[in-house]
């Protein structure tokens, strides 16, 4: 199956996490297929994002790594 470079990127970061967390993701995408209302999902998905300090933390994007 050939991916578009985005899709490629994030299943690389997919592929970066634990197991438990690819397991998490996965329901969670589930959820979001499942739904019929998907913007709460995506308003909750944006605020717990926004809350997500890379920079001051030293952690890094598990998809490209920086």
């Amino acid at each position: 199956m050939k991916l578009n470079d985005d899709a490629a990127l994030v299943f690389r970061g997919f592929l970066n996490l634990a197991n438990l967390d690819k397991l998490k993701l996965v329901e969670a995408i589930n959820d979001y297929f499942d739904s019929n209302d998907r913007g709460p999902i995506r308003d909750e998905n944006n605020q717990q994002f926004e809350l997500i300090e890379l920079s001051s933390t030293g952690r890094v994007c598990k998809c490209c790594g920086s």
